[in-house]
């Protein structure tokens, strides 16, 4: 069955081991998540403050999205194409939510090694993980109108609470870019998308700690051999 999506299939990602060694090679996306290939992603966390509570935000996958559609999902996320460095990955903030951001606006979380299979594909990949503060609301980002569903927004305590099993659901606001309209919004775990290797708790407390004016040291998360 071919897989329908808005994501390039024929664009290349460069290969590595699973230590994170970079093997020389480039495959094409479409290749490399049907053969399970480890490669590298960015993933971007953006925090604020509002009332003194840290806040994070969420993006809403598009349903057109070749892997978890319509879950949310670190705010910006994006592959490095082979060759690419980290400030050229960048661009995928502003693609994704009209936000023009640099490395230097960043803050080294730290390293995912996951790999997550279903029928159609195997993805295995190093995530690079960084935070940064953005305060701005909610309704002044510019979604990608086919890759970004909607912006959801929800405290750092709260989220904490919920992926450490503390509380079934949590309230939180999101923007959504067909309406254009907020909305209070019940979400519980099954909503995100699966961080059971604690990924989760791990940039949360992150955040946090950068929060309280703090900097929080550089995590690695293995749940592969």
């Amino acid at each position: 069955m071919t897989l329908k999506t808005t994501d390039p299939q024929d664009e290349h990602f460069d290969l590595y081991d699973a230590c994170g060694t970079p093997l020389g090679v480039s495959k094409a996306r479409g290749e490399v998540h049907r053969d399970g290939d480890w490669h590298r992603s960015m993933h971007l966390w953006l925090w604020g403050v509002e009332a003194d509570e840290p806040f994070i935000l969420f993006q809403r996958r598009s349903m057109t999205k070749d892997t978890w559609p319509g879950a949310l999902d670190v705010a910006v996320g994006g592959h490095f194409r082979s060759g690419e460095t980290l400030e050229e990955t960048l661009r995928e903030a502003e693609e994704e939510l009209g936000l023009a951001i640099g490395a230097d606006d960043l803050v080294r979380l730290g390293r995912r090694f996951f790999v997550w299979r279903t029928e159609s594909y195997t993805d295995s990949e190093i995530a690079e993980a960084f935070a940064a503060r953005c305060d701005q609301p909610l309704t002044s980002f510019q979604l990608h109108p086919e890759e970004v569903d909607g912006l959801a927004r929800i405290s750092v305590a709260d989220g904490l609470k919920m992926f450490a099993g503390q509380v079934s659901t949590i309230s939180g606001i999101e923007y959504s870019r067909e309406s254009g309209s907020l909305e209070t919004v019940e979400l519980g775990i099954t909503d995100f998308v699966e961080a059971s290797d604690g990924y989760a708790i791990y940039t949360l407390s992150a955040i946090e700690q950068l929060a309280a004016g703090d900097h929080p040291e550089s995590f690695v998360i293995r749940t592969v051999e």
